[in-house]
């Protein structure tokens, strides 16, 4: 028999509004969220800027207006703060427009940010008067910083070396990825 969290067969993946699909997750069962919510930047599939097609963009896909940001985080955030083990940690992506929202949600719902992570893209939405923006932020976070795990050693045991004699596992460790 497979393993359900309320109506949900768990190591599945739900394409589904994540508000519903949350309130419908029994409370503190959900060891890691990883999450990249809309940047409300006026995206449209129809549009090249990403260079990407529209046959690519997932159906249902809704923008979120900027005016609204921060009250769309909390709710969300709200809701996976409820579904999160005690021990449990968040990946949040975000650009750099709504930052701020996104911040200030995760603290008045009570996450504790634990690193931030630059995660940088081979390429840039084309600009004309600004620099380009190359990059997303990725903010690590959890429930209660004592409780909860990180596994340093996930993919390279601590002595495995480079070719250089570096660490391995260093570069797994770092907050800047390419």
């Amino acid at each position: 028999m497979r393993r359900r969290l309320g109506p949900y067969e768990v190591d599945h993946i739900y394409n589904e509004d994540c508000l519903q699909a949350m309130s419908a997750i029994p409370q503190a069962c959900i060891d890691l969220v990883i999450t990249d919510p809309p940047f409300a930047i006026d995206f449209r599939p129809t549009r090249a800027n990403y260079n990407r097609t529209h046959s690519r963009v997932l159906a249902g896909y809704h923008e979120v207006s900027a005016a609204r940001y921060l009250e769309f985080s909390l709710s969300w955030m709200q809701l996976a703060h409820r579904v999160l083990k005690k021990s449990g940690a968040m990946y949040v992506f975000s650009g750099w427009n709504n930052l701020k929202d996104v911040l200030i949600a995760l603290d008045e719902v009570g996450f504790i940010t634990v690193n931030h992570i630059i995660w940088k893209y081979q390429f840039g939405v084309h600009t004309s008067r600004r620099f380009v923006t190359s990059h997303y932020h990725c903010l690590y976070v959890c429930k209660d910083d004592k409780a909860r795990k990180f596994l340093p050693y996930a993919r390279f045991p601590r002595d495995a070396e480079n070719e250089r004699g570096g660490k391995l596992h260093y570069a797994d460790k770092e907050d800047v990825w390419v």
